[in-house]
């Protein structure tokens, strides 16, 4: 992977965790508020849902920019794929 791509990515994870932090904040105030709860529901797992598809974001763009899918092999088991560590732990 090149040094551009791994700055664009850390970047991206950067990113997403300062929108996660402001979706829990938002979350926060409209509970403080006492907002209706399916506002607050439906903000919930909005945030939820962000926060998971920025994670597969980043892990799909970290396994394809390291060029993965042409050495993946014939043998290769999906758990053996799926055992190789997170590049962006949370």
């Amino acid at each position: 992977m090149t040094p551009r791509t791994q700055e664009v990515l850390a970047r991206m994870a950067e990113v997403l965790d300062e929108l996660n932090a402001a979706l829990q904040h938002e979350l926060s105030e409209l509970q403080r508020t006492g907002a209706p709860a399916a506002t607050v529901t439906q903000v919930q797992a909005g945030a939820k849902a962000i926060q998971d598809c920025g994670q597969m974001l980043l892990v799909w763009s970290d396994y394809i920019a390291r060029g993965d899918i042409g050495h993946a092999h014939e043998t290769d088991s999906i758990d053996s794929l799926e055992s190789r560590p997170d590049p962006f732990p949370r």
